[in-house]
This record gives C-alpha cells, structure tokens and sequence, in this order.
C-alpha cells in the first residue's frame, strides 16, 4: 500500500518498524503478563494508528474510483445530469452505493481480495453483510426527518432536563448556572443544528428549559422570571448575558453551509446539490424544488442571510452589474444610486480605463453622486486579469463566520423591535467595564441584576402580590427598592463613608442607576472591585436578616468586606514572574539584502494617505527612501497595504534583488504570508504585490512592532513638507536620519 502511494522505501521501513516494534504486557490478576507483539498494524490509541487508518481508506477509495472507472461499480446518480457517487467515507465507515445485483457484489468482493487475509476471512458470504432497514440515526444524525420534525428532535429536551436534574449542577450561583448554561446546555444541539433547521416551537421550548433554570431557585427549582430569554441573548456590553438565540444561532450555522456551497464549487457536497437542486443555475439562484430534503430545505432557508450580507469585491469588473449588483465599499447601502442610466454598458468594466487600469473619474462623476463617486474612486484596482468575486461585507477577511451572521440576526432584531434594553447604548461603558473586573462571577452579575432591577427586593415583591411589607429591613425607614438598595438607606450610606467611597456616592445631587452608572465609570478598577462586592454584601446580610434572622453590625460588615477584598487579592497573586519583554528595535537584513521599512499616514477626511518607504543595507546605511500620496483611500488598512506595494515598486526601481519588506501591520504582512486567497478590500493590491514579488530573486515579508518601524513612520508623518512624489537616492532628511542612526547605535549596544 506504501509503496503503491509512492512514499520512498527509506521511510516505509522506518515507519514499519515504528508498527512491528511496539510490545505489550496485560496485568491479570495483581500480575504481569510476558511481553507480545500485537499483529495488527492499527492499534487504538497509538499515535501513528490514525495515520495509516487513512493510507488504507486512501487505498481503498481509490480502488473504488478504478472500479467505477472502469464501469465495473456505477455509483448512484444524482440529478438529471447522472452525477454519481459509488463510495462515502465516514470515520471509520465506508458507505457503497450501487444497484443490488450479484455481479456488483462481485465486483466488490475482488476489490476487498486486496485487504489483508485476516480481514478478509471475516467476510461470510459475499460481502459478509445482511440486510437493514434504514437505522433511525447514523452518527448522531436521523436519517431520515418527516413531516414529524418536532419528534424527530424531540430527545434534546430530555437531554437537557437530565443535564439540569443532575445533582453537580443544582446548587450553582448564577455565576456558575452562567457557565453551565453556555459549556453544556447550548452546546448539546450544535452537532445537529449544523445540518437541520430545528422547529421553532422545539427552540422555544428549549429556551424556556434554560430561562426557567437561569431565575429558578436552587432549593425549590422555582423563580421569577424578571425578563425574557430574548433580552438575556443580547450581548455582555448591550445589557444582556450572552447566551444564544437557538433559532438564530441555528440559522447562522446553516447560513455557514450556504457559505460553503456558494465559495467551493467543486466540494462533493455542492456537487450533490447542483445536480440534485440547481443544475441549470447558481445557487443563489436556485429554488427550493419539489421533494426537497430536509437538509437542503434547511440551507434555503438560511440563504436570505448570506444573499443579505453579500458584496462584489472588483477585479476586472466583467462580472458585476453597474445598477443592479451591490459593489460600492461600506456598510450600509452597497448598490449604486441612479442618477444618470442614458448608458448602453452596464458592467464595472467599463468604468474602468483598459490601459491605466485606473478608474475614468470623469465618468463615474457623471453617472453617480459624489459620496458615491468617491466610494468608487476609493477602491483599489491592481490587476486586469484578477476576477470579481462575492465576499461577506460584516467582516474585515470578507469571509463568513458563524459569529459574525449570529451578530447580524442579533443586531437586525434590535433595531426593528423594542425591547427592554433601551438604555443600553448610554451604558454600554458601564457593562463593558463591570463585566471585565476580575471578580466573581457571581458578583458581577448581582451587580448586572442590581442595575436592571431583577432583583427580589420587597418593592418588587410587593408589585407581584407575593409580600405586603415594603419597609426596608435594614434601616426600618423607607420602601426597600433598588435606589433605596444603592443610594437611600441609612445602613449604606453609613457604609459608604466607612469604606472612603461616600465622597463619590453620598454626596451626589440624584439618586438612582443613572447616577450610580456615571460614578461607577469614573472610578479606578481597585474602587470598582471594592464598590461591587459593597453592594453584593449589603444583598447577603439583607438576606440573612430576613431568612435566618442574623443581624451584622456596620463593623462587622466593614470587616467581612474587607476580609473578603484581601481574599481575593491573595488569590489573584502569583508567584510566576514573567519573561522580560523582548527588546524591540530596528534590525538589519543578511548580507546582500536590502530591507524597505514602510508605513503610511492617513486623513480621515480628505481620504488619502501619504506612503513611505525607507530602505537600508545589511549595514544600516541609507539606500533610498520614498514618499508619494495616495487619493480616494478607503481607510487605514488600505493605506497600509498601498505602502507595501509602493515598498515593492521602489525596490524594483532602485534594482534591488534580495528584499525584505517590514512593515508595523500585523494583518497586511498576514495575508502577503498566506497562501489561502484573500477576500479582504485589499485582495486586488495583495495579488499585485505577490505577482510582483515573482519578478524578484528572493523576497520575504517581515512584521515589526511601531518601535522597530520609527523612520518609516516618520517619514509617513512629515511627508505633507515636501513636494509629492518625492525620492532621495542614498540620503534622508535630517528628521528621519536621526532616527536612522539611532537604530544603528541601539543595534550594535544590543550585540555587546
């Protein structure tokens, strides 16, 4: 098999020894066995077992292709167009498809002769198989969904309900319910949701199982609901939990599939559809059809996202609609505007001049508005012969990702229905900051709960009908709510000045969260941390008054709180003391290279930037700089990218050969690394600097932080003095070559 797939006879023998060699002993019986070797190639949970599991079903899979080849095993058609598919292969199974005829099983039998002897005396008859109906699951999957979806899926409600009547699980604070909720319960039908659209009315059932778990009471499992599962999905910093919409979730990973099926063309599986569903069109395109399979009925239905969050990125512009496609950068309105249609052609391309391969300003200012024009002038074209191609606009790669489809759904259903969180655009610093203080979780949700009003305190109760006292039990003078909780009762504020923080809250002129809010963003991380447990304690001793009937004194809570504090700063502390930060300066290239140094400044306003380029040899010495203006840049991830290709323009103007080109962009220097085609709005400027590159005897693509990139970033800075373009050929300006020289000095004090 090794030899056949063409690996070399030095490294079969190394890695059959590797599989001969290995010995095993068994304890039985409180004793050790003798030493043996296992006949078996495959050993499970050896490390090279996976390996060679896959250079057999390799082998086997290609026998299979010969067969059907060679007409001897004709697989299952698919479609009009008799796609065919005769073998799958899952794990550690292998599905044939074939008609049931005895000169197929034959034609299998001759290709299993191939396997080892052992394994072929376990076949019986011909295949050594019988006859099935079809299994109800395979791998965790139904095989087959009727018109009963809800009982096709109806097991996750009790899988969740065995989750939360298990005894680890019951007796958890709502921070521990939190993690619980988000590790274990919505990861249960992840598997599943992938492939199926699970039914609403299963979702909403599953989401009340959480919700009633979220507010239940640990030891009567009963609770109030104080808001919806709607409002406790929105995220962290807009006022909720962050716990996940099942059906939106759902749809953002079949949305992912969709994805699949529009961007690999040539997988199995969007082959199997095209033949199946959309033989003559694309899959944007494609209907539903008649007897759809619930999968693919699934996958249309999660379509509408990704066509909603669809743009062309331009390459030659031969495929994209002028008035019809969206195109134009930006997030919100991405087709152009009709201004004047008194135009035969309707394509980019012929925006585009076919000589320059620039776009025809004059043009595109007749036909559009100006903020238009300028989001048109504004993006880059490098390359005639590059191809346009559909990227999803809500993420920087121009790739979809299951979380940025989720925050699409998520922020599409705020901004079209009200909701309960309408503060949350004023208090987004304050979520922001309560929720990364390093505390217990339990804490800073008493403190999420305190400032929404989720709370039991007796005001609440009152309005429920569940309590007809109101007075505060603490300072027996006011109703018990949650600005009398914050603010009013005498026991607080008496706390308040013995913990120093009455400067800040006692003395302020309203009362409420609002004001709470403002103070609580104000403050240092250290008065935050001592502020919510403050408010957590002043909870827990209110509860032991009225449930045990325990009173503390204000000095033992004074002492309790800070116990605490001091608790948790001893166990914050860590003996490991971290590794000096590595030194960052300018380094030089090997002999013979010449490193180019490149940065670029940008106007947010006048959309345009200034690039700079610095070379220097391997002995620091100034062989050419560079800086040109760039117009109509979309923003600043552009002008970087712009400042690499100007990088690689100038090396090839002053006839360098060995390069290296550095830049302070984590991202651009990335994807020039990367070998999967971008999708990005600098894919076109990327492809030309790659095809470029190829002109060059040797060049590399090197990231160094702000610090070790000074003089490019000056020169960037202080490009506006000088008259653009402008070039100095073995020289700089004095500004810059300071810096120059103190990198040199900074390098030679780091060899000694």
């Amino acid at each position: 098999m090794l030899t056949s797939l063409g690996f070399c006879q030095e490294w079969i023998i190394l890695v059959m020894r590797c599989v001969c060699s290995v010995s095993y002993t068994v304890g039985i019986n409180e004793g050790i066995s003798e030493s043996f070797i296992p006949s078996r190639g495959l050993r499970q949970g050896d490390p090279l077992s996976p390996f060679l599991f896959l250079i057999c079903a390799e082998g086997l899979s290609t026998l299979l292709n010969e067969a059907k080849k060679d007409k001897l095993m004709i697989g299952a058609p698919i479609g009009r167009e008799r796609f065919e598919i005769n073998h799958l292969l899952f794990a550690d199974d292998c599905m044939l498809f074939r008609d049931a005829s005895v000169t197929r099983a034959f034609t299998v039998r001759s290709i299993m002769e191939d396997v080892d002897k052992q394994v072929r005396e376990q076949v019986t008859n011909i295949l050594g198989v019988r006859e099935a109906t079809n299994p109800e699951k395979y791998l965790g999957l139904p095989m087959m969904v009727g018109r009963r979806k809800r009982w096709a899926f109806a097991n996750f409600i009790d899988r969740f309900r065995k989750r939360i009547d298990s005894w680890k699980f019951r007796f958890l604070s709502m921070g521990g319910k939190e993690v619980f909720i988000k590790a274990i319960l919505q990861a249960i039908p992840i598997y599943v949701i992938q492939c199926f659209e699970l039914p609403k009315s299963l979702c909403n059932t599953l989401e009340n199982i959480m919700n009633k778990y979220w507010w239940a009471n640990g030891k009567t499992g009963k609770g109030i609901h104080w808001c919806s599962w709607k409002d406790l999905c929105y995220s962290k910093n807009d006022g909720g939990m962050g716990f996940r919409d099942l059906s939106f979730f759902n749809k953002a990973l079949l949305a992912k599939q969709a994805w699949r099926l529009l961007t690999q063309p040539d997988c199995l599986l969007a082959k199997v559809y095209k033949a199946r569903y959309f033989p003559f069109t694309n899959f944007l395109s494609a209907s539903v059809g008649s007897y759809p399979s619930f999968t693919w009925r699934s996958i249309c239905g999660a379509r509408e996202l990704i066509d909603n969050g669809l743009i062309w990125r331009i390459g030659n512009g031969k495929m994209v609609n002028i008035w019809n496609d969206p195109w134009l950068l930006g997030n919100d309105n991405n087709r152009l505007l009709v201004q004047n249609m008194n135009i035969q052609w309707t394509t980019v391309n012929h925006l585009i001049d076919d000589s320059s391969f620039t776009w025809k300003e004059d043009v595109i200012l007749k036909i559009a508005e100006s903020d238009q024009a300028n989001r048109i002038l504004s993006i880059p074209l490098a390359r005639p012969d590059a191809e346009d191609i559909l990227v999803w606009r809500y993420d920087n790669k121009g790739i979809y990702t299951v979380k940025s489809g989720y925050r699409v759904l998520i922020t599409s259903r705020s901004q079209t229905i009200s909701n309960t969180m309408d503060d949350t655009g004023k208090y987004k610093s304050f979520y922001k900051q309560l929720w990364e203080l390093q505390l217990p979780s339990k804490i800073k949700v008493h403190m999420w709960r305190l400032i929404k009003n989720y709370i039991p305190h007796l005001c609440n109760l009152h309005k429920r009908k569940l309590t007809t006292e109101v007075v505060c039990p603490l300072c027996k003078a006011g109703p018990e709510d949650a600005n009398h909780l914050m603010w009013s009762c005498d026991f607080v504020r008496r706390l308040w000045k013995l913990l120093d923080l009455y400067a800040g809250l006692g003395n302020s002129t309203s009362e409420g969260k609002d004001q709470l809010v403002s103070i609580f963003t104000a403050m240092t991380d250290e008065k935050r941390k001592l502020l919510s447990i403050s408010l957590w304690a002043i909870w827990f001793m209110r509860n032991k008054l009225i449930h045990e009937g325990r009173k503390f004194s204000m000095q033992e809570t004074v002492r309790f709180i800070q116990r605490y504090v001091h608790e948790l700063q001893m166990s914050c502390k860590s003996d490991f003391t971290p590794d000096t930060k590595k030194a960052i300066f300018w380094r030089p290239p090997p002999v013979d290279f010449v490193k180019l140094n490149f940065d670029a400044s940008f106007d947010k306003e006048s959309k345009s930037a200034i690039t700079a380029v610095v070379a220097r040899n391997d002995e620091g010495l100034i062989m050419g700089a560079c800086v040109y203006q760039c117009t109509e840049v979309a923003d600043a991830f552009v002008a970087e990218a712009r400042a690499c290709e100007r990088a690689i323009l100038f090396a090839m103007d002053m006839g360098f050969q060995k390069i290296i080109l550095e830049g302070d962009s984590l991202t651009v220097i990335k994807k020039l690394r990367s070998a999967k085609n971008d999708r990005s709005v600098i894919r076109s400027i990327i492809q030309n600097i790659c095809k470029i590159a190829t002109l060059v005897e040797e060049v590399s693509f090197s990231f160094s932080p702000r610090k070790g990139n000074q003089a490019a970033h000056t020169l960037a800075m202080e490009g506006y003095r000088w008259p653009l373009p402008c070039c100095w050929i073995e020289e700089i300006p004095d500004s810059v070559n300071s810096i120059v020289m103190k990198n040199w000095e900074v390098w030679l004090q780091a060899q000694t």
